[in-house]
C-alpha cells in the first residue's frame, strides 16, 4: 500500500492512541523484523491492551508530535519526556525511507533546545540505533535484557547539544 506524502507534522491529540497502537506494531512487526527473532519481536510488542498503554503514555507530562498525510491518517509519532528522553520514535512501514521519521527527531530536538535541554537520549533498537548515529547520537553502551523472559538488547545511546 503506497502512503500520502506527509504533508504536516502536528501534536498528539487525545484520539490518536488507537493510530500510535497501530503504528507501533506495524513498524516493530515489519521494520525491526530485520534485526530480532519472532519471539523477540512478541515479547517487545507486548501483550497488554496498546491502546490503552499510549493513552496512559501520552497523559503523563510528555510531548507527543505525530505526521501525517494528506487523509490525516497517522504515519509516525515521536514523543520527548521533560529529562530529554525520546521512548518512542517509530513509523509505519508504508512510510520507511521518507523521511518522517527525521522530521519529527528535528521537532523533537528543536523543542529540547527550547526548554532548555542540553541532551537527548533514548534506548534504541537495532534499527533505531543506525537511524540516531546518522543523526550524529553516540552508543554508550548496549543493554541486554528479557522482556516476558526472552533475551532482547537495545542501545542507550545520547547526543548533546
Amino acid at each position: 500500500m503506497y502512503a500520502e506524502p506527509v504533508n504536516s507534522v502536528r501534536p498528539y491529540r487525545d484520539g490518536d492512541a488507537p493510530a500510535l497502537a497501530a503504528v507501533f506494531e506495524r513498524a516493530v512487526r515489519g521494520i525491526a523484523s530485520r534485526d530480532y527473532a519472532p519471539a523477540q519481536i512478541e515479547a517487545w510488542i507486548g501483550r497488554e491492551p496498546r491502546e490503552a498503554r499510549f493513552r496512559d503514555k501520552m497523559a503523563d507530562g510528555r510531548r507527543c508530535w505525530v505526521t501525517v498525510d494528506a487523509t490525516d491518517r497517522v504515519t509516525a509519532f515521536a514523543d520527548l519526556e521533560p529529562d530529554g528522553h525520546i521512548d518512542f520514535l517509530f513509523a509505519d512501514p508504508d512510510v520507511a525511507g521518507q523521511g518522517v521519521t527525521t522530521v519529527l527527531l528535528e521537532v523533537l530536538e528543536q523543542a529540547a533546545r527550547a526548554s532548555g535541554l542540553s541532551r537527548l537520549y533514548v534506548e534504541a533498537s537495532e534499527p533505531a540505533k543506525r537511524f540516531f548515529v546518522k543523526r550524529g547520537y553516540t552508543v554508550v553502551e548496549r543493554r541486554d535484557f528479557e522482556i516476558g523472559g526472552v533475551p532482547i538488547h537495545n542501545y542507550a545511546m545520547e547526543r548533546l547539544f
